[in-house]
Formats: structure tokens, sequence, C-alpha cells
């Protein structure tokens, strides 16, 4: 009995690790696909053999990693389907521009996870400017009425609330992760 419920929180969390990548596997094969109609197919067969393969994944180590490495060998198998169109790069310029986009990507993952960090520090005051403007879409006015100062007042904040948290973003992207 145990090794079911073992088995369900796995799953579990591969469909967690697959919802938390699609959005960087699908920018991923953007990247390195010549005809955009043909993303969300790949995708979906990406998809596919990440479920099927769920068994060949090591819990604990990367699954971006991983999962661009299928999503990769999707696209080669894709673009060998489109057979000699001179448009076609050949596969060792892929092959770099693939490295190229899954290290982008992993950037990109780290500027979140640092932003989280950041954003976490602010005082609430800050964090709320920061919410009605960009996570509730409020205009600067409709800000500056909420908080109840001049619109200036509130631009002026947003704008070094925005120099702040890309400070610390740097910041925490140049520190080894010893010192995080």
């Amino acid at each position: 009995m145990e090794s079911e419920s073992s088995s369900d929180q796995q799953r579990a969390e591969l469909v967690q690790h697959i919802a938390q990548v699609q959005g960087r596997l699908r920018g991923f094969i953007r990247s390195l696909l010549i005809r955009p109609e043909d993303v969300d197919d790949l995708l979906q067969d990406v998809n596919q053999v990440l479920w099927e393969k769920a068994d060949q994944y090591e819990p604990g180590t990367n699954f971006w990693a991983w999962a661009s490495q299928i999503a990769r060998f999707k696209v080669l198998n894709k673009r060998r389907a489109y057979g000699r169109n001179r448009f076609v790069f050949d596969d060792d310029f892929l092959a770099q521009l693939a490295d190229v986009a899954e290290d982008r990507f992993a950037q990109l993952d780290d500027r979140r996870i640092a932003l989280d960090h950041c954003l976490r520090s602010l005082p609430n005051a800050q964090r709320r400017l920061l919410d009605l403007r960009y996570f509730e879409e409020q205009s600067i006015n409709e800000v500056a009425s909420a908080a109840e100062r001049s619109v200036a007042s509130v631009t002026q904040t947003l704008y070094r609330i925005r120099g702040a948290l890309r400070s610390c973003i740097e910041k925490r992207l140049t520190q080894t992760p010893e010192t995080l």
C-alpha cells in the first residue's frame, strides 16, 4: 500500500513539474522551430514523452534539464521531417541555438527566484503599491488614489522600488549558493 501512495506522490510531483515548465518549454521549442504552427503539436508530443518516460526521471534532479533535452530531440526529429527545405538550419547550428536557448531559460528561472526573494524583503507599503500597479493592473492614477498619495509621488516611489528590485536581483544572482 505504501508503494501506491509513493507512486501517487511521484505522479503528482511529475504533473507539477510538467505544469511548471510549460511556458519555458513552449518558448524553447518556438525558438528552435521554423514554423510557429508546429509549436503546440510538438509541445504536446514532448509532454507525452515526459509522461511516458516518467520512470526515467530522477526526483530531486533538474527537471528542466531533463525536459529540455527531450524537447531538443523532438525538435531535431521535426526538423528532419521538414525535409530538404533550403531554409532549414543544419544540425550543428540548431544544437548551438538550443544550448543558448536552454541557458537563457535557466537564467530566467534564476532571475524569477531572485525576484521572488527580493519582493518578499520589501516593506508592506511598497509591496502594496507594486501589487496594485502590476498584479491588479491599476493605472497610476488609481494607485495614487488608493494609496492616498499624489500621482508624482507614486510614480517616483515605483521608480525607486523597481531600481531597488533590480539591484537586489543582480546582487542575488552574483552571490554563491552558500551565501544565499
